[in-house]
């Protein structure tokens, strides 16, 4: 104890070795005060140690900064700290100054950990966010990190009060007058001054060793993850600095890759080499002349010739080569057609694929798969006829015998070209948004859009699914009937939520489509839609449509040949009559029923489409708050498509809203009673709840 010099560097006390036995006050020199993130640097008159714990290992490390001097005092508890200030009533009202500047840069201090500590998160949820693209860009498989998924971000406590921080600073902004007129005035003041500091910047040290914590559990658990980023970070660079070149693997003589690994005859080979040649040498191979015409439809022949046989092969492949898996997932077969870069692009997506776990996104090729494989049978033709309705059909012109239909029903190639031929043929030119236009190889010319921003991967139609749910949370749900009377449930109509099937065509497209709502006639079977896997077009609009088209195709399936029957209420029948007897009703002004003649006169009379636009209006802008509905189709949409629940709370004040909403509680109310009557009745009697049950809770939940 005592007086107590120090050379400059020299250590006063390490932290997590020395063990807190003394406080002491700065008389000469000065001192920094460090952990592992931060430090401050205190000046004459402070003091040294009081934020630490008697009895434990110091958190700080005090070293000297310049030939320093500290008098040293026994450190028992904080009572200990009034008597040192009472002991040096000379300095007394300079220990108040200080202490008030160590509190100032405590809170200052502690406010930059926090920042830095938050910034430390938003930049590794960043780095998740985009580590798939990135993984894309580099070729690279994205790995998971599920432990990313776990963290949250830090979180300021309740145990420091804004006013202690407004206290202090404003007791620095007035330091030059209350060293003159108030900390001198008094021991007992200047005492008082020491301990209000102390227990705040006290509480701010808490704080702050809880942020240290913190910030070593977020490094250990993105430990793996920050490493893998360097990794990619790093490839990227180099991709950067060698303008492309570098480790970038060459594609060469593709489509010659492509026609041997096919196995097609020479006839289709050297056919379709011969027409990517013309095709190539044209500029203007989109425009209109018969000539240009003619060469895009042989090419869009050819190209399902050499795809088909290909595909088998790859079947029995466990290593296709590359080309073809771009071949296969993005119609490449001319790094020319393509461009270098696109190339490049094309290969590192192909390698960096990883498909959907839950399989309902699924590339083309995957799609074909659970054809060829009979997981599922093969999509609606052109015609509306499914797999079975086809062969009968078939039988029926004398095309095929009996013999030849039992045959083809469950043969693998049968239906892998009935697949091709329809949803892949037809849907690849429906897609691509400019029939007239369409071919199906990959060409530079029709990236309009970044590719890998074009890029709809499994991540981003998962978040449009997501997206969707959030606002219109009942669009996939489909009704179906439990019964099971050995447990008092005779009838029980519940909602279940049956995700698409979202097939990814091989095209830079612009569109976006419905081919089948359901799987033959079992309505509880997944629809079939499909979307350009390069998307040029506002993509987050495309689904939105995309969703309405399916949510009206539905109501038009489950109400059969009621669709339009005003006396059975449905989305479809009371939007139908809405739009044709617009002219007569009492609710809509006459400037709406003027815009809603224009707007018939826009959409051909077409109903379905008119409520498309409607429906886009009614996710996109009224659910953020922006009127664009008249009254009554902002009621049908509310009553069929009605908003989450989240969304419903948000909006319950719009006057617009407040009545529907009011209406579909107490209908939901309805619903759910005799539903917690079954429940309490099952538990009661100590009977475990059925999935259909707690289907419907959660549904009404929602």
């Amino acid at each position: 104890m005592g007086l107590v010099k120090l050379e400059k560097g020299q250590i006063l006390h390490r932290a997590g070795s020395d063990i807190v036995e003394t406080i002491e006050v700065l008389v000469k020199g000065s001192l920094k005060i460090s952990n592992q993130f931060t430090s401050i640097t205190l000046s004459v008159g402070s003091f040294i140690g009081i934020v630490e714990a008697p009895g434990t290992p110091y958190n700080y490390t005090i070293e000297a900064l310049e030939e320093t001097s500290v008098y040293s005092y026994p450190y028992d508890n904080a009572d200990d700290i009034p008597n040192v200030v009472r002991s040096n009533p000379k300095i007394a009202p300079i220990l108040a100054a200080q202490s008030v500047e160590s509190a100032f840069k405590c809170c200052d201090i502690f406010e930059k950990e926090f920042e830095d500590a938050l910034s430390e998160y938003e930049q590794i949820i960043s780095d998740y966010n985009d580590y798939p693209a990135l993984c894309i860009k580099v070729g690279e498989i994205a790995k998971p990190f599920p432990e990313i998924e776990t963290i949250e971000p830090p979180e300021k406590s309740d145990n420091i009060k804004d006013w202690a921080f407004d206290f202090v600073r404003a007791l620095k902004a007035n330091e030059a007058s209350l060293k003159k007129s108030l900390y001198p005035l008094s021991i007992e003041i200047a005492t008082g001054v020491v301990m209000s500091s102390y227990t705040i910047f006290h509480k701010i040290s808490e704080e702050s060793k809880h942020l240290i914590q913190y910030r070593n559990t977020l490094k250990k658990t993105a430990t793996a993850f920050t490493n893998t980023m360097k990794a990619i970070n790093a490839k990227l660079n180099d991709l950067e600095n060698n303008n492309g070149d570098g480790s970038v693997v060459t594609i060469v003589n593709a489509l010659n890759t492509i026609l041997e690994y096919s196995g097609v005859s020479p006839e289709i080979a050297a056919k379709f080499e011969e027409q990517l040649s013309e095709f190539k040498a044209n500029n203007n191979r989109y425009d209109s002349s018969d000539e240009a015409r003619a060469l895009r439809r042989s090419i869009g022949s050819t190209f399902y010739d050499v795809y088909t046989p290909a595909y088998i092969k790859s079947l029995n492949d466990n290593n296709i080569p590359i080309e073809l898996k771009m071949f296969f997932m993005f119609g490449f077969v001319d790094e020319e057609l393509a461009g270098e870069k696109n190339t490049q692009i094309l290969y590192n997506m192909a390698k960096a694929y990883v498909p959907d776990p839950d399989g309902k996104v699924l590339t083309i090729y995957e799609w074909l798969l659970k054809i060829y494989n009979l997981e599922l049978e093969p999509s609606r033709n052109e015609f509306d006829q499914d797999w079975p309705t086809y062969l009968r059909e078939q039988k029926s012109t004398g095309q095929l015998n009996q013999a030849q239909v039992e045959l083809m029903t469950n043969d693998p190639t049968s239906r892998l070209q009935f697949e091709i031929h329809n949803l892949f043929g037809l849907g690849n030119r429906m897609t691509f948004g400019r029939i007239s236009s369409f071919v199906p190889v990959f060409d530079a010319q029709n990236v309009l859009r970044p590719l890998d921003m074009a890029y709809l991967t499994v991540t981003k139609i998962n978040d449009y699914y997501k997206m969707i749910r959030n606002l219109d949370y009942g669009v996939f749900c489909r009704s179906a009937v439990y019964s099971n009377p050995e447990i008092g449930i005779t009838q029980l109509h519940y909602s279940e939520d049956i995700t698409p099937y979202m097939i990814l065509l091989p095209n830079v497209g612009s569109r976006a489509a419905l081919w089948q709502e359901i799987e033959g006639k079992n309505r509880r079977t997944p629809a079939r839609m499909v979307v350009s896997i390069f998307n040029t077009e506002n993509t987050e609009e495309c689904m939105i449509k995309l969703f309405a088209e399916f949510r009206w195709e539905m109501c038009k399936t489950e109400q059969g040949v009621h669709w339009n029957d005003v006396t059975d209420p449905s989305l479809t029948s009371m939007y139908c009559d809405y739009l044709q007897f617009y002219k007569k009703n009492p609710s809509l002004s006459s400037d709406m029923k003027e815009k809603l003649r224009t707007d018939l006169k826009k959409y051909n009379n077409n109903y379905k489409n008119m409520f498309i636009a409607d429906y886009l209006a009614y996710t996109k802008f009224e659910a953020a708050g922006s009127p664009r509905l008249n009254k009554v189709a902002r009621e049908i949409l509310f009553t069929f498509c009605p908003f989450s629940k989240d969304l419903r709370e948000k909006i319950a004040d719009n006057p617009q809203y407040t009545e529907l909403i009011s209406h579909y509680n107490t209908k939901i109310q309805n619903l759910a009673k005799p539903v917690s009557n079954i429940v309490a009745k099952l538990k009661k009697e100590d009977i475990p709840i059925p999935e259909a049950v707690t289907k419907q809770i959660e549904y009404l939940r929602s």
